[in-house]
């Protein structure tokens, strides 16, 4: 049983927000707040990365409508489909309503983006297959060189020196990997708000997707609600939404992290010559 809404919530450009809540609508623009009733709603038109909700009007007048832009193509496709689908039967007889009498407008002060903290996923099977490989492959090299070189001191320093590398690159890799999906799936994913629940000992974000399925992603919402974005054809891929600047800062720390490895491995290339030049 799905115990949070599989309906897209939208993020938009400067920072707007679009989201089903309950019988209504909530756009949240950088000024204002909009409740916007589904019985003041003709239908929600998704047109690739926005989408527009245009409101009921009487025969004759021009319809009000609302749009957001900048939102994720999948989302938007998703999320049309979803609230269209719950609109109210209309009786073909009945005078339409002029929908825009019933938004109810809130003024609102800019605030923040709220913080999130980060999430995290499993590593996949071949992912870790692939490093073990690399691992073993290290320590065949060590014991080539030292046999070669006929110096199992620089076997050893080879050894050693190489699965540093090895270990330092890897976790290079999986947090520029980490870090590159923290940027793409808020923008092209499905994002969705999540509940905070305790499973399998542990703190975890509980998230529904299209499909009814209730999937959870780690990390700790501190007090706050968080939203989740995942991935269209991959829910079980998901993260956390961060703010811009925290993701630049992980992305520069990240960056530096892996220099330091390509160092790591360069030295190794060194250490490794001289038995190979023999």
């Amino acid at each position: 049983m799905s115990i949070t809404s599989p309906i897209p919530v939208l993020q938009g450009d400067r920072g707007s927000e679009l989201r089903s809540d309950g019988a209504e609508l909530l756009l949240r623009r950088p000024d204002d707040e909009l409740r916007i009733p589904y019985a003041a709603i003709a239908r929600v038109r998704a047109e690739r990365r926005a989408v527009t909700v245009e409101l009921t009007a009487p025969v004759g007048a021009e319809p009000t409508t609302y749009r957001i832009e900048d939102v994720s193509a999948a989302a938007a496709a998703v999320f049309a489909d979803a609230v269209n689908g719950a609109l109210p039967e209309r009786d073909g007889d009945e005078p339409t309503v002029d929908g825009s009498a019933l938004v109810v407008t809130r003024s609102l002060n800019p605030v923040d983006d709220e913080e999130e903290d980060e999430g995290g996923r499993g590593i996949p099977a071949p992912v870790k297959w692939t490093w073990y490989s690399v691992v073993v492959a290290v320590a065949v090299l060590a014991v080539v060189v030292g046999l070669l070189d006929k110096n199992w001191a620089r076997g050893i320093a080879t050894l050693l020196l190489g699965e540093l590398g090895v270990g330092a690159t890897f976790l290079a890799w999986m947090g520029l990997t980490s870090t590159w999906d923290e940027w793409y799936l808020p923008r092209y994913g499905i994002t969705v708000d999540s509940t905070q629940v305790y499973r399998n000992g542990t703190t975890t974000n509980a998230y529904t997707t299209t499909d009814g399925v209730t999937r959870h992603v780690g990390g700790s919402d501190n007090g706050r609600p968080v939203r989740v974005a995942y991935h269209p054809r991959k829910p079980e891929t998901a993260v956390l939404r961060k703010r811009w600047g925290q993701l630049a800062g992980s992305l520069a720390l990240l960056l530096f992290f892996a220099a330091v490895a390509g160092l790591i491995d360069y030295g190794t290339y060194l250490l490794a010559l001289p038995a190979f030049a023999r």
